[in-house]
């Protein structure tokens, strides 16, 4: 449970400010995400981090109980897949992200949903 706490406590800051960002810059957000999947390089250096990221994750918490810090663990799994695919597949990277650069409220949406998760995360971790 302990690493589950401290895990929350490093994920869901990061979700709230990441989604904050976003939110109060939201064509800029838009902006890095187009040139973002047009970059092989940066595809490939997301692809690595997401993997070495959802990889560490995994090595110290792939729980899969009924408990809220099952979260975590699919965090880190959709790290992982997500790095694999760009880095495998670079060339599908700009038609998966188009909607989220071409449509606000698709965007909204996510932002939405990685911010009330960061939000439990860190409820979970600093409360309780």
């Amino acid at each position: 449970m302990q690493t589950s706490r401290v895990l929350a406590r490093i994920i869901g800051p990061l979700l709230i400010i990441s989604a904050v960002g976003a939110f109060l810059n939201l064509r800029i957000y838009q902006q890095l995400i187009e040139e973002f999947s047009k970059s092989a390089a940066l595809c490939y250096l997301g692809g690595f981090v997401a993997i070495l990221l959802g990889l560490l994750i995994l090595q110290f918490h792939n729980e899969w109980e009924a408990h809220w810090s099952v979260i975590i663990t699919i965090l880190g799994w959709i790290c992982v897949v997500k790095g694999a695919v760009l880095i495998v597949f670079p060339g599908l990277i700009p038609n998966l992200w188009y909607p989220y650069a071409a449509s606000a409220a698709l965007l909204v949406v996510s932002l939405a949903i990685s911010f009330i998760i960061g939000g439990f995360l860190t409820i979970k971790g600093y409360w309780q």
